[in-house]
């Protein structure tokens, strides 16, 4: 996937962000990148908080293909890395 098609893919889920006023995850970044936290518990939990957030997001669409594109970290349209990570490789 070529750089410019990712950039067009941002700028679209960044237009549909715009468009419905915003999404809750900006508000939760601690949910939606616990990568770091060392407490498996705790992890667990905020990537359950985050799924749900995104659950009814407006753009969860839109946010899932650009991070299965991309190779993102974090909790992106209601995915894991490493759930995107295994539907890349199927």
């Amino acid at each position: 996937m070529t750089s410019r098609h990712l950039e067009r893919k941002y700028i679209e889920l960044q237009h549909a962000i715009a468009e419905n006023g915003g999404v809750q995850c900006s508000q939760l970044p601690e949910c939606f990148f616990p990568e770091d936290e060392p407490n498996l518990y705790l992890r667990r939990k905020l990537i359950a908080v985050a799924k749900e957030v995104c659950d009814d997001c407006p753009v969860k669409a839109r946010c899932f293909d650009y991070a299965l594109s991309a190779g993102m970290v974090g909790i992106w349209g209601g995915t894991t890395a490493e759930e995107r990570q295994k539907l890349r490789s199927n």
